[in-house]
């Protein structure tokens, strides 16, 4: 085993990572929503499968990121003229995308939703009068 050529294929790895941070909008979108997702994922001290789940769908949206700029440069660099199945390359994987944040929302909103909404809950009644000024409603 070559560690120089391990080495050199991590750093290759890393390239392509600022890369899609650098030159694409969407992915720095998601790196700010995986970015209050595990926030939010340690405020909250998820735990177990939780924060697998959190954590999972979090890398699967940046990873998706990833292959959809790869899928586009590669198809980019081909030539410019338009083609049908540059097309459908190009938005079956922007859909890819798309299905895997929606999996995060979903996954969000299971995990986080009920503890919001607790949050909200005890926001709303420490706002409130005095109980017994609830009974004249």
């Amino acid at each position: 085993m070559d560690l120089r050529k391990l080495l050199r294929s991590f750093c290759y790895a890393w390239r392509g990572i600022i890369w899609v941070i650098k030159t694409q909008q969407n992915m720095r979108i998601h790196l700010i929503a995986a970015v209050t997702a595990l926030a939010m994922a340690a405020w909250f001290r998820l735990g177990g499968w939780e924060l697998a789940w959190v954590v999972t769908a979090v890398f699967l949206v940046l990873a998706g990121e990833s292959f959809n700029s790869a899928i586009e440069a590669a198809i980019d660099r081909i030539g410019p003229e338009r083609h049908p199945l540059s097309g459908a390359a190009k938005d079956a994987a922007a859909g890819a995308v798309l299905l895997l944040a929606l999996h995060a929302l979903i996954a969000g909103i299971i995990i986080f939703g009920p503890r919001l909404a607790g949050l909200l809950r005890s926001a709303f009644t420490a706002a409130l009068p005095d109980a017994h000024c609830l009974s004249l409603v």
